[in-house]
């Protein structure tokens, strides 16, 4: 079966561009294309309008071609498309704490009945004591204590009723909020996205707690930040597999058409950058992927693979240093398979602080496992993202060793986070949303760039069937 381009692995490859000369004009280039993704999103996303009529409107009233136009609007579908998932994602953990919370509230609810209901009997109880009492030439026998209020007394079943009302209120007014933000969620009808983030946006009401000394350094900041990127979308049937940007690996040149718009017409159509060298560091594969194909099956097709380019603006936040950078995206085709699923495979488990690797026959047969501990504590984005690389490498190296294939739960943190409850408070806290979904894109990227085979599975029943399959041996419920 033949993999979708979309869905077909990327790599990225990024060049610093030393030519302060013409900072100037890609400052300039970056504010046009941003204030168009600004517009643009108003009038595709929030004003739902007509993709073709609005690219031929901006071709010819904003100075575009319809690549520009295309590399913009693919841009703002996919900001539009992330932000729909999320807010899908909100609403089901929405959903899920509401309905969490209102069985918490029916347990307490019960829970308080209960211990009313027991005060009452308590009441009931002394209250036939005192009528006994007070017959005291009744030969009747003194009332039997009822086996539901022994060694219950009163004032402590009271405490626990005023403390249990507390925390009932407390979810009641949890529960509330939840229920406000569910119906806020439903209500919405329009996508929200702040260009440059709402946490750099909200910087200007607190001034004196940031490190901009004024909010004119606030807004010169926050405007570099909505202007920091342009984007330009590939295409395997155009030249050098762009037509707004191409690299000339021979000449180690770079063209970049410039839209036609007033503020660029002193520029001409191309910006021209030479002495360029991307690094070595997928290097190689880049330029496989501008070649031209030996053997296309389309005949239009003038590169292997197409090439999107970002340029990007960085600035030093102590010394205020701008510089530019420009980066390449392209499919980098699956290496050969190394691994066989039919002599075994070996299993991964993801725990809250290290991986449990199990290794299997072709029958299923334990036959070795080991544990990869971790910790994420204290630890920043950069140095979590370079321990889950080190240890998915480990991992790789450990299939390929074998010949066997790598068996992993498919995501699903919700789960993962019931399964996490039973372990203690202090370690599973360390594996957070972030870190489960990037132990998986990296077993992704690792497997399939040294050729193991990646087999998802249901995590269903696994850790039963394992404690059921490998009872008696000397290893822990992860390895199993």
């Amino acid at each position: 079966m033949n993999k979708n381009a979309d869905d077909m692995p990327q790599r990225t490859i990024e060049l610093r561009l030393d030519h302060a000369e013409i900072y100037p004009l890609l400052d300039q280039l970056l504010s046009f294309f941003a204030s168009l993704r600004h517009k643009l999103w108003r009038d595709l996303i929030i004003k739902d309008g007509s993709l073709p009529v609005l690219k031929k409107s901006y071709i010819a009233n904003e100075g575009l071609t319809a690549r520009q136009f295309n590399s913009l609007a693919k841009e703002v579908s996919a900001k539009a498309k992330g932000l729909q998932e999320l807010e899908k994602e909100r609403r089901f953990k929405l959903q899920m704490s509401v309905h969490a919370i209102g069985k918490k509230i029916s347990k307490i609810e019960k829970a308080i009945k209960a211990a009313e209901a027991t005060i009452q009997a308590i009441n009931t109880y002394r209250l036939a004591v005192k009528q006994w009492k007070e017959e005291s030439g009744s030969k009747r026998k003194k009332p039997k204590i009822p086996a539901k209020i022994k060694a219950q007394f009163s004032i402590n079943l009271k405490q626990d009723i005023a403390r249990r009302r507390f925390t009932l209120h407390q979810k009641k007014r949890r529960l509330n909020i939840l229920q406000q933000k569910l119906r806020k969620l439903d209500e919405s009808s329009s996508l929200s996205l702040c260009f440059g983030s709402k946490a750099l946006f909200r910087n200007q009401y607190h001034l004196e707690t940031t490190d901009f000394a004024s909010h004119e350094e606030w807004l010169t900041a926050f405007r570099q930040q909505r202007s920091s990127q342009v984007f330009f979308i590939g295409s395997s049937d155009e030249s050098a597999g762009n037509q707004t940007v191409q690299y000339d690996p021979t000449l180690k040149k770079v063209r970049l058409r410039l839209p036609n718009a007033l503020p660029f017409k002193t520029e001409g159509t191309h910006l021209t950058l030479d002495k360029l060298t991307f690094p070595e560091y997928l290097r190689d594969e880049f330029l496989a992927a501008l070649a031209c194909p030996v053997q296309a099956l389309n005949k239009n097709r003038k590169s292997t693979a197409p090439i999107s380019y970002r340029l990007v603006r960085r600035v030093n936040p102590n010394t205020a240093e701008k510089a530019y950078y420009l980066q390449a995206s392209f499919v980098v085709p699956d290496a050969e398979l190394v691994t066989r699923r039919d002599i075994g495979v070996i299993g991964v488990d993801l725990n809250a602080d290290h991986l449990a690797i199990t290794e299997t026959d072709r029958f299923g047969n334990f036959v070795d496992s080991f544990i990869l501990p971790f910790d994420f504590k204290n630890l920043r984005t950069t140095q979590t993202e370079a321990l889950i690389g080190d240890l998915s490498a480990v991992l790789a190296e450990h299939c390929q060793s074998k010949g066997k294939a790598l068996v992993i739960e498919e995501l699903d943190f919700e789960e993962k986070k019931k399964a996490l409850r039973e372990e203690p408070k202090v370690r599973r806290s360390f594996l957070s949303a972030f870190a489960y979904a990037q132990f998986h894109k990296s077993f992704a990227s690792r497997m399939r760039a040294d050729g193991v085979e990646l087999i998802p599975i249901k995590p269903a029943y696994t850790s039963l069937i394992g404690a059921y399959k490998y009872q008696g041996l000397p290893i822990s419920s992860h390895e199993k």
